[in-house]
């Protein structure tokens, strides 16, 4: 069967790991709507994806998750609850 190559970005590593994507990373801290990093971080931007093409070409096992840090990443302050949806009760 012939397919789509892809690679997951996934901020929540343990609800990707229930569903088994063929290739992840997971950028650690990373706040839900930053996913290749915050505004204006052209250069982590272009890291984390080049990163997330890096293991698209790994040749390893499916279904694992590279967990990748990055010291320069700077929240954005605009995202509140880390990103979290609250809902009034």
């Amino acid at each position: 069967m012939l397919g789509l190559p892809t690679v997951l970005i996934t901020l929540r590593p343990q609800n990707s790991r229930e569903m088994g994507p063929p290739r992840a990373i997971h950028p650690v801290g990373f706040l839900l709507g930053d996913c290749l990093g915050g505004p204006f971080q052209v250069d982590l931007q272009r890291r984390v994806l080049r990163d997330a093409l890096r293991r698209w070409e790994a040749r390893e096992e499916p279904g694992g998750i590279w967990e990748l840090e990055y010291p320069d990443y700077q929240r954005d302050p605009a995202i509140p609850n880390d990103g979290e949806i609250i809902q009034d009760a």
